[in-house]
């Protein structure tokens, strides 16, 4: 579905609809920016945030360095690769085509890859969705670090855990695999003719007008996108974006992450039904792989957390020199991003706390 504003930048899209917190007097704004200029005056953040509440924007500012070389400052349309926020738009992409008929989440995943490896005969493209199939993470095996700035083709990167035996049974437990995600992306190619990239800026970024998002170039320059650091003045080794691919390529911006966000429980991308499955949780994880507490489950591409204000639904983001997070209350209308090029800075932690504020 096509925005009525086309490929109009977010902020002005979305100006009609925001008001700047200080101008209505929102209380919550003066608590939400307290805490955020406590963590400035600390130097405890480096980030770009985006917190919205109600059609209010109580936040959308930056803080810190976007490029330290340069004394470039974060800015509410600084890029930042966004890591594993990428599975959102993974799992959506999954959810468009089966609302075209060309494929069903319970389809095995063996009946799309020929030759398909024996240990997956079982696992299904919802085990993939939600991290229940047992394919292990690729990113998590020795080797990985060493190639991290090692172009590779999407064949090659499934060559690599396509012969691993599964962790377990199909379905019977959750652990978070990257190597799921990487197969969901060789789909969507297969069935839609399209590269990955492709398919994404034609059916989610231009027709939601999120001029500010895509996938991600191996060396992408400031000053409209953030350098990344492992702690100031650090930063990582080149990294081939070909090497996270459908888990974690692609870059964006606070305010196009809520754009995909307000167009998400819009209905204007998914169905109420799909967009029901992506936020339920299918499967519980334990706390140390949600990240929040026990009460957190799995998705498709969201992590859900029944939390003291509500249900939050969020997802964090971790690629080398990159920490995010986007998450939401729904029935707040509480929204909440963090795009940090800094990975001292707690952008987790932070987004936990803006959300809890925001939603009183």
């Amino acid at each position: 579905m096509r925005s009525k504003n086309g490929t109009k930048r977010t902020v002005r899209r979305l100006a009609p609809l925001l008001l700047v917190a200080a101008a209505v007097g929102c209380r919550g704004s003066e608590t939400v920016d307290a805490y955020l200029s406590d963590l400035d005056s600390r130097h405890a953040i480096t980030a770009s945030v985006l917190v919205a509440r109600d059609g209010a924007l109580l936040v959308n500012r930056g803080y810190g360095l976007a490029d330290e070389d340069l004394r470039l400052p974060n800015t509410p349309r600084t890029r930042f690769r966004i890591g594993s926020i990428t599975k959102q738009f993974t799992a959506a992409a999954i959810l468009l085509l089966k609302e075209r008929g060309r494929l069903s989440v319970q389809d095995p995943v063996c009946s799309y890859f020929s030759p398909c490896p024996q240990a997956w005969s079982q696992v299904t493209l919802e085990h993939l969705l939600t991290h229940t199939s047992g394919i292990p993470s690729y990113t998590a095996f020795s080797e990985f670090s060493a190639l991290l700035g090692t172009p590779v083709s999407v064949d090659d990167l499934i060559a690599r855990f396509s012969s691993m035996p599964l962790l377990f049974t199909p379905g019977s437990r959750w652990s978070y695999s990257n190597s799921g995600y990487i197969v969901l992306g060789a789909l969507v190619e297969r069935l839609s003719g399209r590269t990955y990239a492709d398919f994404l800026q034609e059916n989610v970024f231009t027709p939601l007008g999120m001029a500010d998002s895509g996938y991600d170039s191996d060396d992408p320059a400031p000053p409209l996108h953030a350098t990344g650091y492992l702690r100031p003045g650090v930063k990582p080794v080149r990294f081939s974006m070909s090497e996270v691919y459908a888990a974690g390529a692609l870059y964006s911006t606070v305010e196009d992450l809520y754009a995909w966000d307000l167009a998400l429980l819009a209905n204007r991308l998914v169905n109420a039904d799909d967009l029901a499955a992506m936020t339920t949780p299918h499967i519980s994880c334990p706390s140390g792989g949600c990240a929040l507490g026990d009460d957190t489950g799995y998705g498709y591409g969201w992590f859900v957390a029944a939390e003291p204000a509500g249900t939050y639904v969020y997802h964090w983001g971790h690629i080398d020199g990159f920490v995010t997070s986007n998450g939401f209350y729904a029935a707040q209308k509480t929204f909440v991003v963090v795009l940090s090029n800094l990975e001292t800075t707690d952008a987790f932690a932070i987004s936990t706390r803006l959300a809890e504020l925001a939603a009183r």
